[in-house]
């Protein structure tokens, strides 16, 4: 069983929410097992907020920034 995990920003002042398309954060992307999925999506959606200088800090408390992300199962032939 594979899962597809994809790492989304989301604004509490837009209430939206968008997929990441830059690499190395790059979505989605796949993963063997559920702890795997889950384990990358908490790491790189502190690192994009955090680490990567992708938002200040003034632009996070701005905007309300948040991270989202899923782990969704593969059915079918991509599995």
């Amino acid at each position: 069983m594979k899962f597809l995990l994809s790492v989304y920003i989301c604004s509490v002042i837009d209430g939206s929410c968008i997929i990441l398309d830059q690499e190395p954060y790059k979505y989605p992307k796949k993963y063997d097992t559920h702890y795997e999925c889950v384990q990358s999506g908490l790491s790189d959606s502190n690192k994009i907020l955090f680490a990567e200088n992708f938002f200040t800090k003034e632009k996070i408390n701005k905007h309300r920034i948040y991270p989202s992300f899923t782990c969704d199962n593969i059915k079918g032939r991509d599995a």
